[in-house]
């Protein structure tokens, strides 16, 4: 009797290293949105970390519809300071849409990607917040979308800080960049919460992130968007890939030292734009930084930086 109960302990225990492993390496499934129109001749608003709806997020709101973005990416801290409970938390009709009333009152559709405080309590609730707004995407943690003539990753950043789903975001991420590739993409964006680099307080992308994404994107990809830290910057060029900061909708927090690659960065509530061109054989971005200052009647937009990504694609 004791050797059959040792026998059954002794193989479920192999089942369930099975079972892991098999979760640990499959490559999952994550929505592919598919857009017809070409990225080309559009404006993106890059905003993050409005999460308290105060006065200068308001002001931001305002000011994108102000900007004509055509579609607005919200780059995570959704809701200061422990995210929501439940799809119904009264905390997303008090931090969360009042930042994007304006936009979503004139149609402009945002994309989300969630942040380190939005996982505070449930992040799974976004998700269904989404599903009750049209205008609001978030399909999954994790997405890839297609143009005809360029494509973007919107990323999971927190799972890579706390272990969750280390490696099985990586072999999503790896797959869908080949695929990315064989469709010919022209142009390719990233957008995530945390950067790879930051002159910021909160720094350069933790040893998780080092270790499981940077590798992935850096010198593969053309821009990089992220949030996190509460300042607008232009890290500057690393191996082709360019980073940029656009984390201060509603906080400002304090710089550090700058790098030797970094071209601009300013603790200032504000924004990040990106006009998408086609110039011949490629596509440019053409990004800007705006303080945004005033109220949210006559929000005072101020360029404070400006510069220029040409595309090379995935490779």
């Amino acid at each position: 009797m004791q050797f059959r109960l040792r026998s059954l302990g002794l193989t479920i225990t192999m089942l369930a290293i099975s079972v892991a492993q098999i979760w640990w390496w499959h490559t999952p499934q994550a929505p592919w949105l598919i857009h017809k129109q070409p990225l080309a001749g559009q404006r993106i608003c890059v905003i993050g970390d409005a999460g308290w709806s105060n006065e200068p997020a308001l002001t931001i709101g305002s000011a994108m519809v102000e900007l004509r973005c055509n579609q607005i990416r919200y780059l995570g801290d959704l809701v200061y300071p422990d995210g929501i409970s439940s799809p119904d938390d009264p905390l997303i009709e008090t931090r969360f849409l009042p930042t994007l009333k304006p936009a979503l009152d004139a149609g402009i559709p945002v994309y989300l990607v969630l942040g380190n405080h939005d996982w505070k309590q449930s992040g799974d609730a976004w998700l269904e917040v989404a599903r009750r707004h049209p205008l609001i995407h978030f399909p999954h943690f994790y997405y890839f979308e297609s143009w005809p003539d360029a494509c973007a990753f919107s990323l999971e950043t927190t799972w890579f800080e706390k272990w969750y789903h280390l490696h099985r975001q990586g072999n999503w991420l790896e797959s869908s960049k080949t695929q990315a590739q064989q469709q010919h993409c022209r142009l390719s964006l990233v957008f995530t919460h945390h950067p790879m680099y930051s002159t910021g307080s909160h720094g350069n992308a933790g040893e998780m992130i080092n270790l499981g994404l940077k590798h992935k994107l850096v010198g593969h990809l053309d821009l990089i968007m992220s949030g996190h830290d509460h300042i607008l910057s232009d890290e500057g060029e690393y191996q082709g890939t360019r980073q940029l900061i656009s984390g201060s909708a509603s906080i400002n927090n304090d710089l550090g030292p700058g790098s030797d690659k970094q071209h601009f960065t300013r603790a200032t509530h504000g924004l990040l734009t990106l006009d998408i061109e086609n110039r011949g054989d490629r596509l440019t971005v053409d990004y800007r930084f705006y303080s945004v200052l005033g109220n949210r009647e006559a929000p005072l937009i101020t360029l404070l930086w400006q510069g220029t990504q040409h595309g090379e694609g995935v490779r």
